[in-house]
């Protein structure tokens, strides 16, 4: 049994370096959510998923890569992403977990929620490197300034 446990510990790891190796050599700005994983995992029916996944591990994994290839880790504030509209900025308090669709009642937007969060994860992440203002932020992207340092949210274990 405990030969099953580790080769799938050594599955596990094996893939968490080869994406956070992936994202490092393939971008020059990463924004992963600062997700509580603790008090996720403290749920037992999330927890099994959350472990499979390994999340901690690939954002420590690509933190460090990311370090020596010069490459930026931001951790954006989860709050809101799903609920915040990424065109117009207009917040929807009466959204439920269930609903999977976004419409914007203000600018008319309607977009996958997942997707909808991940362009505001994205630009949070622009507007923290200087690349993006929260009035306007380009929907494409070049290459970051040559400028620019590896930062790391303020308090995380990323330092």
């Amino acid at each position: 049994m405990a030969k099953i446990h580790r080769k799938i510990e050594r599955q596990r790891d094996d893939f968490s370096h080869k994406l956070s190796g992936n994202l490092v050599e393939n971008h020059d700005l990463i924004v992963f959510e600062d997700l509580n994983i603790g008090g996720m995992m403290r749920n037992h029916h999330l927890a099994k998923s959350i472990e499979d996944a390994s999340w901690n591990k690939i954002v420590q994994y690509t933190a460090y890569k990311a370090e020596s290839a010069g490459t930026v880790v931001i951790l954006a504030n989860p709050r809101d992403t799903s609920r915040k509209c990424s065109r117009c900025g207009n917040v929807r308090e009466d959204l439920k977990l269930s609903d999977r669709i976004y419409h914007c009642s203000s600018c008319g937007l309607i977009i996958d929620r997942d997707m909808d969060a991940a362009i505001n994860i994205r630009n949070m992440g622009l507007i923290k490197v200087g690349r993006g203002t929260p009035e306007f932020t380009p929907v494409e992207t070049g290459a970051l300034s040559a400028m620019v340092t590896p930062v790391a949210e303020t308090g995380s274990p990323l330092r």
